[in-house]
């Protein structure tokens, strides 16, 4: 069973999270097994985990993306991203802190066992990219030795993943 508390999912059992960290879901913190909330709604929509709230009342996966929704700016947009590489067989994991939407390991590999092979920004059909945003993301891909992809989402929840990198003559 698992609890959902604002903006994560706690794991509870002990072979549950096991089996999780194994497929390179969720993070061990000091006392307790998370989710984040765009691999709670994929493991809630693959029949994997069951996600109630703090009453004890079980969540449906409409109900864990409007609260999704509500927690964080496009979420469905790069919940999209996110399904779609988890099911390319990728590991993702938030690259917040790298200023990114995610970091994408190798097929196969988790974090610890190989270096990030993507950073990605998601961006809808109709956003604008400014120039100076764009160097920034391809700086601070490079800064930490990865490339950057840029993936689309279109009206039709298509994505098309483009690949940014500095050229040094």
């Amino acid at each position: 069973m698992c609890i959902l508390l604002e903006n994560k999912v706690i794991v509870e059992k002990k072979k549950l999270q096991s089996q999780l960290q194994q497929r390179g879901f969720g993070e061990r913190t000091a006392h307790e097994f998370v989710l984040d909330l765009k691999e709670a709604l994929y493991l809630l929509g693959k029949k994997k985990i069951t996600v109630k709230d703090k009453k004890g009342k079980k969540l449906s996966k409409k109900a864990l993306l409007e609260h999704a929704a509500k927690k964080e700016k496009n979420f469905y947009t790069k919940f999209l991203v996110f399904r779609d590489l988890r099911d390319r067989g990728f590991c993702v994991k938030t690259g917040f802190k790298f200023g990114f939407d995610f970091r994408v390991y190798p097929r196969g590999k988790k974090p610890g066992q190989a270096h990030t092979q993507w950073v990605i920004h998601v961006a809808t059909q109709g956003e604008r990219i400014g120039m100076p945003g764009l160097s920034r993301m391809v700086r601070l891909a490079g800064n930490i030795r990865t490339l950057m992809l840029i993936a689309i989402v279109d009206s039709e929840n298509d994505i098309n993943y483009y690949s940014v990198d500095r050229i040094t003559p």
